[in-house]
Order: C-alpha cells, then sequence, then structure tokens
C-alpha cells in the first residue's frame, strides 16, 4: 500500500492489536475496489445500480400519493368516480410493479459487483499478507490471519449491502417525503419527523458505541479462543503426546467464558439500547398521527391527507426498527473492516527498491558475504563482521553451535531480513538491489522441517515449479530417489500426504522436499539442517542424494552434524556470531581447533549409539 493509505494504521501481529484506520478512511481504502480503473463495465453497473436506487426510492414515495388522491376521489361518494379514478388505480399498479421491478435489477446489477468485490480483496489481502516479512510471520498467532480476512471481507460485505439497500433508499426517501411534508403540509409535521430522527439518532450512537466497547472486546477474544483451538489441532500430535487434551480444553474453554462474559454485555446493552428507541420512535409517532387526525377533524386536511401522513410515517419510521439492528451490525462490520485494512497497511519490512531490478540471468551462482552484521534485537547481535566467498559452483558449510548465526546467514541469502551493515552478493549484484522474486527464484532451499500440503505427492513436488509437466516432475522425483516409493503407492504421484504431510516419514518428505527444490532449477541451493531430524541411516541416504542433486551448482550447506559438510569445498565454523575457523575438513582436523574438537565429540556419539 502506497500514497495516502500510509500511515493509517498498524497491525501488531505479537497481540493481533490495531492502531485501526477511522472508519472514512476505510471507505475511502475500499473505494479502488468498487472503482476499479481498468474495468469500465463494473463502473457502469455501479452508475447503473445508484440511478435505480433513486428511481426505485422515487416510485416508492410516489405510490402513497396515488393511493392519498385515490381515497380522496372514493372519499367524495360514487357521484365522484370517473374515468381519472380509474387511471389512478391502474397508475398505482403500475408504479408498484415497476418499482419493484426495478428493485430487483438493481440487485442483480449489484451481484456482480459484490462478488468481483469479494474476490479482488480477498486476494488483494492475500497477496499483501505473503508479501509481509518472516519475522511478522514468525509472531503471528496461528490462524488468526485467516479469521481476520474472512471477518473483514463479510464486514465488507455487509457494509456495501446496507449502503445499497437501506440506507442510500431511505436517505432518498426521507428526502423526498420531507419535500412533500414541506410542500404541502404544515412545517409542525416536519419538525417531529427531525426531533424524532435526531433523538433516536442520539440514542443510538450513545447506545451503539457502548455496545461497540463490548463487541470490539468480544472479538479480540474470539481471535484468540479461535487461535487457540487451531494452534491445538495443528500440534494434534504433541497434545497427544502428553496427553494433553483436557489441558489444551480447558485453556479454549477459557477462552470462551471469556467470549460469553462479553457477549452477554454487549447483549444486555443492545437490549437496552432497543427499549429507548422503540419508546422514541412510538411518542413521535403518536405526535404526529394525533396532529394529523386533529386537522383531518377540523376539516383542514382531507382523509387521503391523513393516509398519506400515516403512510409517509410508516415508510420512514418502519425502517428505523431496522436501523438500529443496521446501525449496530455496520459498527461490528467497521471493527471486522478496520482489522483487515490495518493488516493490508502492515509495511513490508524487506521489499524491493525503487529502481530493484532482477538477478542478471545466466549467471553461475557466485555468492560472498562481505562485512555482514544483523540483529533480531539491537541488544543482541546475531552477525558481526562475516566475510566469505563461495565461488560458482562450489559448496560451503557452515557449522557451529546453536544460535550461532548459521540459519541467520542463510535468512540474510534468501533475502527474509536485509543485514544491518556489509552486503550479500549473488552474481556480483548486491541483494538489496535485486528484486524479492528474482532473488527467491534463483535459490532453491531444503529445511530441516519439509512441510508439505495436504494434496498429492505430485502437487507438492510441482510446488517448486508451478506448471512443471509430468515427466518433469518424475524426473526432479528420480533424482530425488523417491519416484520408486512413489510408484509402489496405489494412487502413485496422485497420493494426498495428509496434513503438514503427517502420512510420510521424515526421510520421505525430506525426499519430497529434495524433490521441488530440484525441480526449481536454482543457481543456488541452500540446504538448512536438512538431515538433523533423521536417524543415522536415512541421513547417510539423504546426504548422498543432496550431493548427487547439487553437484555443479553453488551450495550453501547448513548443518548440526558435522558429516554433513565433510565434502564442502569450505567449512566455517561459527561462534557467537563470528568465523572462529575455516577451511576444507581435513585442514580443520589438522589444526585441532573447535572444529576438531566437536568433530571428535559427535565421533565419540556415534559409537557410543553404535554399541548400544
Amino acid at each position: 500500500m502506497t500514497g495516502p493509505m500510509r500511515g493509517m494504521g498498524r497491525f501488531d501481529p505479537e497481540t493481533m492489536d490495531l492502531k485501526r484506520p477511522k472508519d472514512i478512511h476505510v471507505l475511502r481504502m475500499a473505494l479502488p475496489f468498487l472503482w476499479p480503473r481498468d474495468d469500465w463495465g463494473l463502473r457502469a453497473r455501479l452508475m447503473a445500480t445508484l440511478v435505480l436506487l433513486v428511481a426505485t426510492s422515487a416510485l416508492n414515495t410516489l405510490t402513497p400519493y396515488m393511493m392519498a388522491r385515490v381515497v380522496d376521489t372514493l372519499a367524495g361518494g360514487p357521484q365522484s368516480l370517473s374515468s381519472l379514478t380509474y387511471l389512478l388505480l391502474l397508475a398505482y399498479g403500475v408504479v408498484f410493479t415497476v418499482g419493484r421491478v426495478l428493485d430487483l435489477w438493481r440487485v442483480a446489477l449489484y451481484g456482480p459487483m459484490e462478488q468481483r468485490l469479494n474476490r479482488s480483496m480477498r486476494l488483494a489481502a492475500l497477496r499483501h499478507v505473503h508479501e509481509l516479512s518472516l519475522h511478522f510471520h514468525l509472531s503471528r498467532k496461528t490462524g488468526q490471519l485467516s479469521r481476520i480476512i474472512d471477518n473483514g471481507m463479510r464486514g465488507m460485505e455487509q457494509i456495501l449491502n446496507s449502503m445499497v439497500f437501506m440506507i442510500l433508499p431511505l436517505v432518498v426517501e426521507v428526502g423526498i417525503v420531507v419535500s412533500v411534508l414541506l410542500g404541502g403540509f404544515t412545517p409542525a409535521y416536519t419538525a417531529i419527523l427531525f426531533v424524532t430522527f435526531i433523538i433516536y439518532g442520539t440514542a443510538l450512537v450513545i447506545g451503539s458505541e457502548y455496545l461497540r466497547k463490548h463487541q470490539r472486546a468480544a472479538v479480540a477474544e474470539s481471535a484468540a479462543a479461535h487461535g487457540k483451538a487451531v494452534d491445538s489441532l495443528l500440534n494434534y500430535e504433541t497434545v497427544k503426546y502428553f496427553g494433553n487434551e483436557g489441558y489444551v480444553n480447558d485453556r479454549y474453554d477459557e477462552a470462551l467464558q471469556r467470549v460469553e462474559s462479553l457477549q452477554l454485555k454487549a447483549l444486555y446493552s443492545r437490549s437496552m439500547t432497543g427499549v429507548v428507541q422503540v419508546v422514541i420512535q412510538g411518542v413521535g409517532l403518536t405526535a404526529m398521527i394525533l396532529l394529523a387526525g386533529r386537522e383531518a377533524l377540523a376539516g383542514s386536511m382531507t382523509v387521503g391527507g391523513f393516509v398519506l401522513v400515516n403512510s409517509y410515517l410508516m415508510q420512514v419510521l418502519r425502517p428505523l426498527d431496522r436501523m438500529g439492528m443496521l446501525y449496530r451490525g455496520l459498527k461490528q462490520a467497521f471493527t471486522d473492516v478496520e482489522q483487515m485494512m490495518a493488516l493490508l497497511l502492515e509495511r513490508n519490512e524487506v521489499g524491493d527498491a525503487p529502481d530493484a531490478v532482477p538477478l542478471p540471468a545466466g549467471g553461475g551462482g557466485t555468492l560472498s558475504f562481505h562485512d555482514v552484521s544483523f540483529a533480531y534485537d539491537v541488544r543482541r547481535p546475531i552477525l558481526e563482521h562475516i566475510t566469505f566467498d563461495v565461488p560458482a559452483g562450489h559448496a560451503i558449510g557452515l557449522v557451529g553451535a546453536s544460535g550461532s548465526g548459521k540459519t541467520t546467514i542463510g535468512r540474510l541469502l534468501f533475502r527474509f531480513y536485509d543485514p544491518s551493515q556489509g552486503v550479500v552478493n549473488v552474481d556480483g549484484m548486491d541483494l538489496r538491489d535485486a528484486t524479492v522474486a528474482s532473488v527467491r527464484a534463483a535459490i532453491g532451499v531444503v529445511p530441516q522441517d519439509a512441510v508439505l500440503f495436504n494434496d498429492s505427492l505430485a502437487y507438492n513436488i510441482a510446488f517448486g515449479a508451478p506448471g512443471a509437466s509430468k515427466d518433469d516432475i518424475e524426473c526432479a522425483a528420480r533424482m530425488a530417489q523417491l519416484h520408486e516409493f512413489i510408484a509402489s503407492l496405489p494412487d502413485g504421484y496422485d497420493t494426498v500426504v495428509g496434513e503438514r504431510g503427517l502420512k510420510l516419514s521424515g526421510g520421505e518428505k525430506q525426499r519430497v522436499a529434495i524433490a521441488r527444490a530440484v525441480l526449481k532449477r536454482p543457481r543456488i541451493f541452500l540446504f538448512d539442517e536438512a538431515t538433523s531430524a533423521l536417524d543415522s541411516h536415512t541421513e547417510r541416504a539423504i546426504q548422498d542424494n543432496l550431493r548427487e542433486v547439487s553437484r555443479g551448482t553453488t551450495t550453501l550447506i547448513i548443518a548440526h552434524r558435522l558429516s554433513t559438510v565433510v565434502h564442502a569445498d569450505q567449512i566455517l565454523v561459527l561462534e557467537h556470531g563470528h568465523i572462529v575457523e575455516r577451511g576444507t575438513h581435513d585442514a580443520l582436523l589438522r589444526d585441532g581447533g573447535r572444529y576438531a574438537a566437536l568433530w571428535l565429540q559427535q565421533q565419540k556419539k556415534l559409537e557410543l549409539e553404535a554399541a548400544d
């Protein structure tokens, strides 16, 4: 988001707290979706909808006037009947019918607009969330972003439906009714109507603002409860391992109790506000009917005039019953939309520079870090003055204890973050000068935890290159030594792997991750502790597989187990964010430093495991 929208709101993923844009800003942000620059057909539909809205409202206020004329004619007795009377009756029926037909046309014209808005806003929200930084996603609460988008879209639909089918028609009808009352009756009717509206509206706003406070709190608690439920389901196995079903259910129930309490407060507030509004409406209605009745008895108003006043009263006061619920619903809708819009206003911490260009095509994957420093929190540096070069086609290993900065180097390469100091180059180009999409397209990642989609094996492999042919998918699977396993399955490549790939073993999931990285055909491979969660037998098989698929391609290997980097052209040993040793495996062993000590420690551990 750019331009005037910047700075209007902010989303805090840690607490799901929102620095909300104002209601008018919410509507302004929605305007580009309602009035798209490149869709004149949709614009024409919107204009036609507004024209039909005015026409329908005008016809709705014309029918009571025509009925009043008919009543006055009929009140004169049989001798007053004429062909004009029958024409009035016929016209009344025609106007009534045409008004309903136009209203249905309005609904038909509005439908495609509503669907297009739903589609474009959902897509914009998902696209924006995908573009947000890794920091944002690591700190978010599971399940709540989807809930915020869904609630925001429902809120936007409610706002627009209310505008098109309730608020704007009522405003037009009230305007016409007031004009008729001012032109044909004493000003007292208009005065009573305005006083009723003002008092009613004041009570509505005061009561609804109090209600909205409880609704906002209830929405926040409901989102938190939803997040707890989703989190427990996503971590189903962990819950089972510790037999903590009762614990997670109790936490969910505690959250639901808070939601229940806030919803009850909102319910009581809504009921009290409704009682006050009904009383105000009844007093206004009674006052106008008494005034009209007195004038009719005094002979200063015809029977038709009395009918007209009563009809107009019903026409403008009856919707007030719905306006109370509508206003409260709109306030809730604005609350939901505000959350979604604040999410859309969240700034992407790592984005394309204004003059960013793609990485040069045909590069061999030369990689260099020069004097790179980085910290997630300025009070705790993670990397300090890191410098190394990787020639095209070479492999480099990064080893060290947890927290030494290995994974952070991979994240800087993939541009999940930008360094606070120094330069990361690929093929001689500073990554900050390159488009994020081109950087990530150039790197194939095999992570420690290969999370798969709940879809087919073919889909999960092809995710590395959407649109890949069946032959390409099978070729990638063969390179990952996965094809024979897939061929043995009853459904082959159409086998669904389950939520997060739970139907596959750890080794099988890693091979899928390797296959989709291979299918991507990157210029740089990034193996981020790709075998650390596997048993030693599977680890050796996967390591051989990784060496095979990455031969001739620049490779960055992040590892805790040193056996993973034995064949690397260069190994960097990190400690507290510094490179403390570098060299080949054999050279580092001869030096007898930290690497050699760690190698000896891991070899002893393997010997003990083998002895057991």
